[in-house]
């Protein structure tokens, strides 16, 4: 996808460009086209000219060139404690430009400093104006850059491979090679009322001001339209409306001993016209705030281990980070011996063919699936960054993992694209990332059901209660330095590389049935094992939608890049979990009331 207020964004695949892609791009030098087809001419032209540097780099040659091109437009809006305080209407084009040299068996990628380049850059103040001349400037520009950092790489990538150490990494190629694609879709811009959406966004700021236990609340209103243009050297020439338009929220508050609470809603369209009213909106926002409410005034919770009911929701906030993460497997780096790498790798890269969920489970990834039950799903996508259309993955098939996402850049047993690269990576290649991930059971019980055998589990081991959770801070909402707590709690514990968002709604479900929200518990040693000990799954199932940004836990706000999925879960119940309370120091109150405190 597209720097943050950015959407989907491609880059793709070398040779020559051939076929129908010529015959459609030739087109573009009739000087009658319409204008928005000069990107086009320009970029093909450029191309044919960027093969030149062929006879300048000696044995590293380039044999892959990409351009890519997001022409944004934007509307964002944020509110701070229930009113506006900032609309930015803006329109930007954000270009990238890729070269690789060497060849797809061996090129410049794959190396700690991997896409690094020591020298200056000119390129990147893209023209708004449809000029030809300017295009290619640009374009010259950043392929110039491109080239020099490729030949960078490359020359800091044989010097590792001389020691002995670094030469005996696993030797896959470094770029697989796909079938062109050709698909220039029509541009369309829908209007959007930039003085209607501010009123909207003021209404909604204001929901948080009926909430006088919410002490500081924020907003962000971004309405984004406008095409992504993407053209290779392989003959990929495609072009498609990548909008977005994603309201997220948050609230906080403070419980009598200091610690502090909030809770936050995303919500997310790829369709102005299938957006949520103002009155969902406002009804979602309207949950918050009774949230917060809630949580300041419920009891603090005590370390817990035993059985867990995850609702549909908060199951599906799990799976998106224990199945959805683990599904993308990154490939370690090369570097020089003793040198720290920064590398936290997929917890399932070496258990294809093992069982990883119960084996009344089947899960899929389906990004190709625009609806659910007559529901849009955000995970949809017509191309990944690398101009790759996706494919349906099936993987898990009765518990057992058969298939990960895959990119362009191959993985052991996985050599070819499935169309997954949605986020940018690291060391010179793009990172997986999953669209629309169905996770079905064959075996199911009511909702009702699982919350009796809950009760009954925890009475025959002797507790006085057993916790249900119904949703967890996932995209996460809270803080930089809770995240970091959050973190160092997980590595403590034993949990997963990747610590894991803790309970929002969680509650004690006493023998009778009685639910009492409780706060302040998070996960000790919690990692994508635990969901082999799945006991049973609901027929009752949610779709959850979110967006995956360029950052842990999908931080609300946070990245450079955006890629809305779904998930489509049952709710889950854990035969055993582990929840501790966090040990941080906490904060005091405000010296004075605040003033709506009266209220």
């Amino acid at each position: 996808m597209r720097p943050h207020s950015l959407l989907f964004r491609c880059g793709a695949l070398a040779a020559g460009l051939a076929g129908s892609a010529a015959w459609l791009i030739s087109q573009s030098s009739d000087p009658s086209i319409p204008a928005d087809e000069v990107l086009l001419r320009a970029m093909r032209d450029e191309l044919q000219r960027s093969k030149q540097l062929a006879v300048v780099a000696g044995k590293d040659a380039p044999y892959f060139f990409s351009y890519s091109l997001t022409d944004a437009e934007t509307l964002r809006i944020s509110a701070a404690n229930g009113a506006v305080v900032n609309v930015a209407h803006s329109r930007f084009r954000s270009p990238d430009a890729e070269v690789r040299v060497g060849s797809y068996d061996f090129d410049n990628t794959g190396h700690i400093y991997s896409g690094i380049y020591s020298g200056s850059r000119y390129d990147g103040n893209w023209p708004l104006d449809d000029d030809y001349a300017s295009f290619r400037t640009e374009l010259w520009l950043s392929t110039d850059r491109a080239f020099k950092t490729a030949v960078e790489s490359m020359a800091r990538k044989r010097a590792s491979l001389n020691n002995s150490a670094a030469s005996s990494a696993e030797p896959l190629p470094d770029f697989s090679k796909v079938a062109p694609v050709v698909s220039i879709g029509k541009v369309s811009r829908p209007k959007v009322d930039e003085e209607a959406w501010t009123g909207r966004a003021a209404r909604l700021a204001a929901v948080f001001n009926n909430y006088k236990d919410v002490l500081s609340s924020g907003m962000e209103l971004q309405l984004i339209t406008g095409p992504t243009t993407l053209m290779n050297s392989e003959g990929t020439a495609v072009r498609y409306n990548d909008h977005m338009f994603w309201l997220y929220a948050k609230a906080e508050g403070q419980a009598p001993d200091g610690m502090l609470m909030h809770d936050a809603v995303s919500i997310q369209s790829l369709d102005l016209d299938k957006f949520a009213t103002e009155a969902d909106m406002r009804k979602a926002l309207a949950e918050v705030g009774e949230n917060v409410r809630a949580l300041v005034t419920a009891p603090a919770a005590e370390s817990y281990s035993g059985p867990v009911l995850m609702e549909p929701r908060a199951a599906a906030q799990l799976l998106a980070q224990l199945l959805g993460d683990n599904l993308r497997v990154p490939r370690r780096p090369l570097s020089d011996p003793g040198r720290n790498v920064p590398f936290t790798p997929s917890e399932f890269e070496t258990r294809i063919g093992g069982r990883v969920l119960p084996e009344t489970f089947d899960v899929i990834d389906d990004a190709t699936q625009s609806s659910y039950n007559g529901k849009p799903l955000v995970g949809f996508y017509p191309f990944d960054m690398e101009g790759v259309p996706p494919k349906p993955v099936s993987v898990v098939e009765k518990g057992v993992l058969k298939s990960f996402l895959t990119t362009r850049q191959p993985i052991r047993g996985f050599p070819v694209s499935n169309g997954h690269a949605r986020l940018p990576g690291s060391y010179g290649s793009f990172a997986a990332a999953i669209g629309n991930l169905f996770v079905k059971s064959s075996e199911t019980s009511s909702l009702a059901d699982l919350k009796k055998r809950l009760i009954e589990m925890t009475t025959m081991r002797g507790k006085p209660y057993g916790m249900l959770v119904r949703k967890l801070d996932y995209p996460y909402s809270a803080g930089t330095s809770d995240l970091q707590s959050l973190a160092q709690a997980s590595a403590q514990s034993g949990g997963s590389a990747r610590p894991v968002s803790p309970p929002l709604l969680i509650y004690r479900v006493y023998p009778d049935g009685r639910e009492e929200l409780v706060r302040g518990l998070r996960f000790r040693g919690l990692t994508s094992r635990a969901l082999r000990d799945i006991l049973a799954a609901s027929s009752e199932t949610e779709m959850f939608d979110f967006v995956n940004v360029a950052a842990p836990l999908a931080i609300l706000g946070a990245g450079g890049y955006l890629a809305p999925a779904s998930v489509i879960s049952p709710g889950l119940l854990f035969d055993e979990l582990e929840l501790e309370p966090p040990q941080d120091q906490l904060p005091k109150h405000p010296t004075v009331p605040p003033p709506n405190s009266a209220n």
